[in-house]
């Protein structure tokens, strides 16, 4: 389907003045214009506005949770994220996320079963202007739009095109890249051009771009088309990475094929070799399984991670044992809706779905620090795990305070059961669920800082600091921000109990668990005693008064990465963050202001991937057009 032109219609006669007449481009990346027919009468000319530039795709990757699935065998939705942007939707969301809830751990084992999971090409996708936008719905289907949530991205991938490609209108900077906003809700306060990175949390090499730098005229030189590609994101990151690399195919219900373009496939149909990627969360994990393990690092010309979990995070291990959780009813009820009332209803999903299974904290989490906290009722830590390797202590550990002390909670539909039968592999569920955990760990082995060798990070560390004189006539002006609470998140998963003075370290890890209500209430007995322990469950800031703790291992973010994972990204960029530098890395932006799912909306974030992309391009390209 080829792009179809924002004609610029002139009143009929009209004698002074062309007909404009922009083109656009194919399929196959040749230029195209669409004019219509005229009376004999009008003898106006006709020029056709052509954009001469090289392309530089840019692909973006969702995060978890962000690609509409369905079952390849009975083409029945598997997952379709609510959106909750239009009237209808909205309703169709809310009877969603209540149905959801009620679901029990069979029936969602049962639905989220990996091997039966594809990327359904033709999910929702959002109004396509073919006049601003320069192509049509169908287009944009191809490129993979409608294969990623349409609410939380679809409008970014709008922006990217607009602001990727026309930063220049006749020679002149237009829109986020020269002018700042009066308000700082869509975009930033300053423009890129003219404003140094470290105003929006850069730190790296990076100076301000201006209209004669290097940096901006390379970037000027491309146009970039806008691709998304959904994934698997149940399966392997692995696997799910060369999907990303190679393409899919799906078979509809009427045995229809559809393609769903991978990124060696969008390079060779734009005449290149090397495409950008700009990743939100897990997509992250999946762009740098793809460089770093399934050799497509040829295939990128650059990386820019938005909010990558970059060394896991605690929650996804916490839900092993309590389900999920909110700090009020309405995230309580999406939350479960999605991710499982109990530890039950979550083991059903995760213990077999290998993506969220890698967002577990990986072995460089917080330079490798224990993050699993059992404190007495005075809040002084009695036991902290991992001591050896989170794998042998917590992942695979059958003791009380280990990810499934209850293997029962596994398969409750049959479905690995059936798995392992038809592919003849001789292992019990519980076995295989330990075999395919250590796989886990070895990949994030793998990814230990290690990035694409041209790579940019941004990433939430709670609200931005609103000025002391904010709704005075004098106040500073300020880019919209989140409350400094909905940003918290778990940095640490901290359980506390009415431990005795006199037990011992040795003594706590030797307990025998009595009961467990799957919620986050554990019985235990130790040296002869029972000890109940409650696991804290709510992201909200430190009372060390009410809390009796000294730290409830709630830390800044965005939400749901915290900082402390993200920022891994920065080692040896940001100064104070332990641990080796992060290979590859070039710039990372510690930033404020926005929650996890609708960062790319937030103009701080805009403000990052626009710079980072420029850098991107020049650091690769260097002036050098081709």
């Amino acid at each position: 389907m080829s792009e179809r032109p924002d004609l610029a219609p002139s009143a009929f006669g009209m004698e002074e003045g062309p007909v404009i007449l922009p083109a656009g481009f194919d399929a196959d990346g040749a230029p195209v214009a669409h004019a219509v027919l005229t009376p004999d009468s009008d003898r106006r000319i006709k020029e056709i506005h052509c954009d001469p530039r090289t392309p530089i795709p840019v692909v973006f990757l969702p995060g978890v949770m962000g690609s509409s699935l369905v079952n390849k065998d009975t083409g029945e939705d598997i997952w379709n994220a609510p959106n909750m942007d239009e009237l209808f939707s909205v309703i169709a969301g809310f009877i969603s996320v209540v149905a959801g809830w009620f679901q029990s751990a069979a029936a969602r084992s049962e639905r989220f079963d990996p091997v039966a999971a594809v990327v359904h090409p033709n999910g929702p996708l959002i109004s396509i202007d073919a006049e601003k936008l320069g192509f049509d719905a169908a287009e944009a289907r191809r490129r993979g739009w409608s294969t990623v949530h349409r609410w939380s991205y679809q409008p970014t991938l709008e922006w990217l095109h607009l602001a990727l490609n026309h930063p220049m209108e006749y020679g002149v900077p237009k829109g986020e890249w020269a002018e700042g906003s009066e308000d700082g809700e869509e975009t930033a306060l300053k423009p890129v051009l003219g404003t140094h990175p470290s105003e929006y949390g850069g730190f790296g090499k990076g100076e301000a771009l201006t209209l004669d730098s290097e940096v901006f005229k390379t970037f000027v030189g491309y146009r970039y088309p806008v691709y998304a590609i959904g994934y698997n994101f149940l399966q392997s990151n692995e696997l799910s990475a060369r999907d990303v690399l190679d393409g899919v195919e799906y078979e509809d219900k009427d045995k229809k094929q559809h393609r769903i373009l991978g990124i060696r496939e969008i390079c060779r149909e734009n005449r290149t070799d090397k495409a950008i990627v700009v990743t939100h969360s897990m997509g992250g994990l999946v762009a740098r399984m793809a460089s770093v393990l399934c050799g497509g690092s040829e295939d990128i010309l650059g990386v820019i991670h938005g909010v990558q979990p970059a060394t896991g995070a605690p929650v996804f291990a916490k839900r092993f044992r309590t389900g999920a959780e909110g700090n009020d009813f309405k995230n309580r009820l999406v939350n479960q809706s999605l991710m499982g009332r109990d530890a039950g209803e979550f083991v059903a999903i995760a213990s077999y779905a290998q993506g969220p299974m890698e967002l577990a904290p990986m072995p460089d989490y917080i330079d490798g620090k224990p993050w699993w906290i059992v404190v007495d009722r005075k809040g002084r830590e009695r036991l902290r795990l991992p001591e050896s390797t989170a794998l042998n202590d917590l992942y695979v550990s059958e003791a009380w305070y280990g990810l499934l002390p209850d293997k029962t909670l596994l398969d409750p539909a049959k479905v690995v059961e059936k798995f392992l039968r038809d592919s003849g592999i001789p292992l019990s569920v519980h076995e295989y669920y330990k075999k395919t955990m250590t796989t886990v760990v070895e990949r994030q082995e793998a990814l230990c800082g290690a990035y694409h060798s041209n790579t940019y990070a941004l990433f939430g560390d709670g609200a931005i600091d609103l000025p002391d004189n904010e709704g005075t006539a004098n106040a500073r002006r300020s880019e919209i921000s989140e409350s400094p609470a909905n940003l918290l998140t778990f940095g640490k998963v901290i359980w506390q109990g009415d431990i005795p003075e006199e037990v011992t370290a040795e003594e706590l890890r030797s307990a025998e668990l009595i009961e467990d209500d799957h919620e986050g209430k554990l019985k235990l007995r130790v040296a002869g005693q029972v000890v109940n322990l409650i696991v804290r469950n709510e992201t909200r800031a430190l009372d060390p008064y009410k809390d009796r703790l000294r730290d409830n291992g709630i830390v800044s973010g965005d939400g749901t990465v915290p900082a402390w994972s993200a920022e891994a990204q920065g080692r040896g960029l940001i100064p104070g963050v332990a641990g080796s530098p992060a290979r590859g890395v070039q710039m990372v932006f510690r930033q404020q202001g926005y929650e996890h799912q609708f960062s790319f909306k937030h103009p701080w974030s805009r403000w990052a991937t626009l710079y980072s992309v420029a850098q991107a391009v020049h650091r690769i390209k260097g002036g050098h057009l081709r």
